[in-house]
Protein backbone atom coordinates (compact mmCIF):
# COMPACT_ATOMS: atom_id res chain seq x y z
CA UNK A 1 0.00 0.00 0.00
CA UNK A 2 1.86 3.63 -0.68
CA UNK A 3 1.72 5.97 1.82
CA UNK A 4 -0.64 8.18 0.17
CA UNK A 5 -3.17 6.06 0.90
CA UNK A 6 -2.30 4.96 4.38
CA UNK A 7 -2.28 8.68 4.83
CA UNK A 8 -5.67 9.97 3.07
CA UNK A 9 -7.71 6.82 3.78
CA UNK A 10 -6.83 6.69 7.62
CA UNK A 11 -9.98 7.34 10.10
CA UNK A 12 -10.20 7.15 13.68
CA UNK A 13 -12.35 4.18 14.19
CA UNK A 14 -14.86 3.77 17.16
CA UNK A 15 -16.51 0.80 16.59
CA UNK A 16 -14.67 -2.60 16.33
CA UNK A 17 -15.51 -6.32 15.25
CA UNK A 18 -14.29 -9.09 17.80
CA UNK A 19 -11.60 -10.70 15.64
CA UNK A 20 -8.20 -10.62 17.58
CA UNK A 21 -5.32 -8.71 16.45
CA UNK A 22 -2.64 -11.07 16.11
CA UNK A 23 0.45 -10.97 17.79
CA UNK A 24 2.46 -10.18 14.65
CA UNK A 25 0.36 -7.52 13.71
CA UNK A 26 1.66 -5.79 17.33
CA UNK A 27 4.76 -6.24 17.48
CA UNK A 28 4.45 -4.78 13.68
CA UNK A 29 2.63 -2.12 14.68
CA UNK A 30 4.93 -1.12 17.30
CA UNK A 31 8.36 -1.53 15.28
CA UNK A 32 6.90 0.51 13.07
CA UNK A 33 7.43 3.65 16.01
CA UNK A 34 10.53 2.67 16.33
CA UNK A 35 11.90 4.74 13.79
CA UNK A 36 10.02 7.58 14.65
CA UNK A 37 12.46 10.78 15.22
CA UNK A 38 12.75 11.82 18.56
CA UNK A 39 14.74 14.44 20.43
CA UNK A 40 18.35 13.27 20.12
CA UNK A 41 16.86 9.69 19.88
CA UNK A 42 15.78 9.67 23.04
CA UNK A 43 13.32 7.04 21.65
CA UNK A 44 11.01 7.61 24.79
CA UNK A 45 7.99 5.91 23.49
CA UNK A 46 6.52 2.97 25.61
CA UNK A 47 3.92 0.88 24.37
CA UNK A 48 1.66 -1.69 26.79
CA UNK A 49 -0.67 -4.05 25.27
CA UNK A 50 -3.67 -4.49 27.08
CA UNK A 51 -5.67 -7.57 25.54
CA UNK A 52 -7.23 -8.88 29.34
CA UNK A 53 -11.14 -8.12 29.48
CA UNK A 54 -10.87 -6.74 32.96
CA UNK A 55 -7.78 -4.60 32.16
CA UNK A 56 -9.95 -3.05 29.29
CA UNK A 57 -12.69 -2.47 31.77
CA UNK A 58 -10.98 -0.95 34.57
CA UNK A 59 -9.33 1.58 31.49
CA UNK A 60 -12.50 2.10 29.82
CA UNK A 61 -13.89 2.70 33.27
CA UNK A 62 -11.36 6.07 33.72
CA UNK A 63 -12.65 7.27 29.95
CA UNK A 64 -15.92 9.37 28.97
CA UNK A 65 -18.67 7.18 27.73
CA UNK A 66 -18.00 8.49 23.98
CA UNK A 67 -14.57 6.66 24.35
CA UNK A 68 -16.13 3.65 26.26
CA UNK A 69 -17.23 1.97 23.33
CA UNK A 70 -14.20 2.02 21.55
CA UNK A 71 -12.22 0.37 24.51
CA UNK A 72 -14.57 -1.86 25.27
CA UNK A 73 -14.83 -3.22 21.53
CA UNK A 74 -11.98 -3.36 20.89
CA UNK A 75 -9.85 -6.59 20.87
CA UNK A 76 -6.46 -4.86 21.88
CA UNK A 77 -5.59 -1.36 23.78
CA UNK A 78 -2.52 0.22 23.12
CA UNK A 79 -1.31 2.50 25.84
CA UNK A 80 0.85 4.65 25.14
CA UNK A 81 3.59 6.24 27.35
CA UNK A 82 6.87 8.32 27.40
CA UNK A 83 9.41 7.90 29.91
CA UNK A 84 10.32 10.78 31.91
CA UNK A 85 12.56 13.38 32.12
CA UNK A 86 14.63 12.71 29.19
CA UNK A 87 12.52 14.13 25.84
CA UNK A 88 13.76 18.42 26.12
CA UNK A 89 15.45 17.57 29.14
CA UNK A 90 19.53 18.26 29.79
CA UNK A 91 21.69 15.71 31.94
CA UNK A 92 21.38 17.44 35.10
CA UNK A 93 17.37 17.30 34.78
CA UNK A 94 16.68 20.75 33.75
CA UNK A 95 14.16 21.71 30.77
CA UNK A 96 16.68 22.02 27.48
CA UNK A 97 14.17 24.51 26.06
CA UNK A 98 10.84 26.52 26.78
CA UNK A 99 8.92 23.68 25.65
CA UNK A 100 9.79 21.82 29.29
CA UNK A 101 7.92 18.16 29.26
CA UNK A 102 5.93 19.11 25.72
CA UNK A 103 8.68 17.41 23.37
CA UNK A 104 8.61 13.76 25.67
CA UNK A 105 4.68 14.55 24.31
CA UNK A 106 5.62 15.31 20.62
CA UNK A 107 7.89 12.28 20.34
CA UNK A 108 5.35 9.98 21.49
CA UNK A 109 2.31 11.56 19.27
CA UNK A 110 5.33 11.03 16.09
CA UNK A 111 5.31 7.21 17.59
CA UNK A 112 1.57 7.30 17.29
CA UNK A 113 1.20 8.49 14.44
CA UNK A 114 3.27 5.58 12.76
CA UNK A 115 1.67 2.91 14.49
CA UNK A 116 -1.74 3.71 13.39
CA UNK A 117 -0.40 4.27 9.80
CA UNK A 118 1.40 1.18 10.32
CA UNK A 119 -2.21 -0.24 11.21
CA UNK A 120 -4.29 1.10 8.57
CA UNK A 121 -1.63 -0.59 6.45
CA UNK A 122 -2.09 -3.97 7.92
CA UNK A 123 -5.97 -3.41 8.05
CA UNK A 124 -6.59 -2.63 11.23
CA UNK A 125 -8.21 0.59 12.78
CA UNK A 126 -6.86 2.94 15.90
CA UNK A 127 -8.73 5.58 17.80
CA UNK A 128 -6.38 7.57 19.91
CA UNK A 129 -7.81 9.07 22.78
CA UNK A 130 -6.40 11.20 25.38
CA UNK A 131 -9.19 11.52 28.17
CA UNK A 132 -9.02 9.61 31.33
CA UNK A 133 -8.46 9.34 34.46
CA UNK A 134 -4.17 8.77 34.46
CA UNK A 135 -3.51 7.36 38.09
CA UNK A 136 -6.51 4.48 36.63
CA UNK A 137 -5.07 3.61 33.20
CA UNK A 138 -1.40 3.66 34.79
CA UNK A 139 -2.58 1.23 37.83
CA UNK A 140 -4.14 -1.07 34.95
CA UNK A 141 -1.19 -1.99 33.18
CA UNK A 142 0.97 -1.93 36.48
CA UNK A 143 3.07 1.56 34.99
CA UNK A 144 6.61 2.00 36.38
CA UNK A 145 7.31 5.05 38.53
CA UNK A 146 9.79 6.15 35.76
CA UNK A 147 7.07 6.56 32.87
CA UNK A 148 4.06 8.77 32.30
CA UNK A 149 0.68 7.82 30.24
CA UNK A 150 -0.10 9.65 27.48
CA UNK A 151 -2.62 7.98 25.28
CA UNK A 152 -4.80 5.08 24.89
CA UNK A 153 -5.02 3.61 21.58
CA UNK A 154 -8.31 1.17 20.68
CA UNK A 155 -6.97 -1.13 17.75
CA UNK A 156 -8.90 -3.66 15.90
CA UNK A 157 -10.71 -4.41 12.53
CA UNK A 158 -13.50 -1.86 11.83
CA UNK A 159 -17.01 -2.64 12.23
CA UNK A 160 -17.64 1.10 10.18
CA UNK A 161 -15.70 3.05 8.02
CA UNK A 162 -16.48 6.58 8.84
CA UNK A 163 -16.55 9.17 6.23
CA UNK A 164 -13.36 11.39 6.17
CA UNK A 165 -14.11 14.62 7.91
CA UNK A 166 -13.50 18.08 6.64
CA UNK A 167 -10.09 19.08 6.30
CA UNK A 168 -8.31 22.69 5.92
CA UNK A 169 -7.26 23.64 2.98
CA UNK A 170 -3.67 24.12 2.60
CA UNK A 171 -3.76 27.74 2.18
CA UNK A 172 -4.93 28.21 5.65
CA UNK A 173 -2.28 25.46 7.17
CA UNK A 174 0.85 26.93 5.46
CA UNK A 175 2.30 30.60 5.43
CA UNK A 176 5.65 31.50 2.94
CA UNK A 177 7.62 34.06 3.84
Amino acid sequence: MELEQCITNRRSIRRFQKTPVQYEDIVAMVDATRWAPSWKNSQVTRYYAVLQEDRKNQIAQSMPAFNQIACLEAPLLLVACAKKARSGYNRDGSFATNKEKGWQMYDVGLSNMLLSLKAYELGLGTVIMGYYDEQVVAQAIDLADDQEVVAVIAVGYADEMPEAPKRKNVEELLVIK
